[in-house]
């Protein structure tokens, strides 16, 4: 049976206070009463002590292949030296929060810097994507719509300037499109779903928004733009435009 959604958030707040805690809860969350070697799946494991505590690196070692690991090998949290506190504060406050956990709180409440922040937030939405859901690759046009509401004063614009719902648009020409519901349509944010939606390998094509700017620097094709600002909806002698997602001239899409 289940546990309700109110007992699982104090489990996981509970589990953020310290490292031990934070370690048994997601050795349990992980492997239950049977821990396994995740390397050859041998369930004739043992925990490395130093007297009669744990080392400090919550090591494991498998009598069968001889190799040691912890519960963050072969995970999202693999690769990380951060400790699993911040990865269980991050999962409880994220979960718990109706508007969901920005970089910037976490590297205030868990005292890390800002980039670690990102590589935390930016893991674990990776890691709960879904198996069967690749990767948008090649060129990739972005563009943003705006849901639903009233505009905020009398005479606004559609779009930026209403109380509308946005919706980031993702769609890789000859392939998929995507959709992500935002809060809100800032730099961060955007940077955020961009990188769990899209191989590095892309090349990302926007309008002149200013918070697609960054989105950019992730990606090893690049970022180009045009600016409709000025009416310039295709580059001259060039294949720069959004109109792929503008005009929906694809043939599936994904709520992600």
């Amino acid at each position: 049976m289940k546990k309700p959604k109110s007992q699982v958030l104090e489990a996981l707040r509970n589990a953020s206070v310290d490292e031990a805690k934070a370690v048994a809860f997601l050795e349990a969350q992980r492997w239950g009463d049977s821990p396994c070697c995740p390397h050859c799946g041998n369930l004739d494991v043992y925990p490395m002590m130093t007297g009669e505590q744990r080392n400090k690196d919550y090591r494991w070692r498998c009598k069968g292949c001889k190799k040691m690991f912890t519960v963050r090998t072969k995970s999202v949290l693999e690769e990380s030296r951060l400790p699993l506190r911040v990865w269980v504060y991050a999962i409880w406050k994220a979960a718990s929060s109706k508007k969901g956990l920005a970089a910037l709180q976490l590297s205030r409440e868990m005292e890390i810097t800002h980039k670690s922040a990102l590589f935390v937030l930016r893991r674990l939405r990776h890691g709960l994507e879904e198996i069967d859901a690749p990767k948008l690759t090649g060129t990739v046009e972005l563009d943003e719509v705006y849901i639903g509401g009233r505009p905020r004063y009398l005479g606004a614009k559609q779009g930026r300037g209403t109380d509308k719902t946005p919706v980031l648009g993702m769609v890789q020409r000859g392939g998929d499109v995507r959709f992500k519901v935002m809060e809100r349509l800032t730099a961060e944010r955007i940077s955020e779903v961009v990188a769990v939606n899209a191989d590095q390998t892309c090349r990302i094509i926007t309008d002149e928004f200013v918070a697609y700017k960054p989105v950019g620097r992730w990606f090893k094709g690049g970022h180009e733009s045009v600016k409709h600002s000025i009416r310039q909806y295709v580059k001259p002698g060039t294949d720069i435009h959004s109109n792929t997602i503008e005009g929906g001239s694809f043939h599936c899409f994904s709520v992600v």
